[in-house]
């Protein structure tokens, strides 16, 4: 892979005069106006500190801008291989801009976190015929968290806290869904906290 700025830190100015030494071969093919074009994508990317979103953005701009830039020209600018670039060029607008809104829906941050769980199991044993409203009525009033019941589902499995209850009168519901599952697994071995005797 190519290198763009070596160090967040570095200066639009420095990091395109620093590129203009290390693709000489690049920026001599360039016509007048395509190094126009390079040099504020080097230097803009620079100040965004290479974030991959941006560099896929700026990438897609320069080879769709009827200038001629190839695909080793925006490699060479962006810090990807002209490989990359050919994949980035043979994308339509439309499957560009889907790509994207996937890349930012996966590095979502999540509202709720870890920390979360604990008020929200107390709550549940406190009101076990809590509804699925209710309990996100909770969080935003007492957790300051607007929340949609989607999100809470996926983290009442991922933190172990059972099942929501559907609303009350919900005809669907069945009696596999109702309950929240707040108790350990039943085992067949005895529990204990005492030392195994020594042998």
């Amino acid at each position: 892979m190519m290198t763009t700025a070596k160090d967040k830190s570095e200066h639009p100015q420095e990091a395109w005069a620093r590129w203009t030494r290390e693709h000489e071969e690049v920026v001599e093919k360039a016509t007048a106006p395509q190094r126009v074009l390079l040099e504020a994508a080097v230097r803009f990317i620079a100040a965004v500190c290479a974030q991959p979103i941006l560099l896929r953005l700026t990438a897609f701009f320069l080879l769709h801008t009827g200038m001629g830039l190839t695909p080793v020209q925006v490699g060479a600018a962006v810090g990807r291989t002209d490989r990359a670039m050919r994949t980035v060029q043979a994308l339509s607008a439309h499957a560009m801009l889907e790509s994207l809104w996937g890349e930012l829906r996966r590095h979502r941050q999540p509202k709720l976190h870890a920390e979360h769980a604990g008020p929200i199991a107390k709550y549940l044993v406190e009101h076990p015929g809590c509804t699925q409203a209710e309990v996100v009525a909770f969080i935003a009033s007492e957790l300051k968290i607007a929340i949609d019941v989607q999100t809470v589902r996926r983290f009442f499995k991922a933190y172990g806290l059972g099942v929501l209850r559907p609303e009350r009168g919900d005809v669907n519901a069945t009696e596999e869904e109702r309950p929240f599952g707040l108790g350990a697994p039943s085992s067949e071995v005895p529990f204990s906290c005492s030392r195994l005797p020594s042998r």
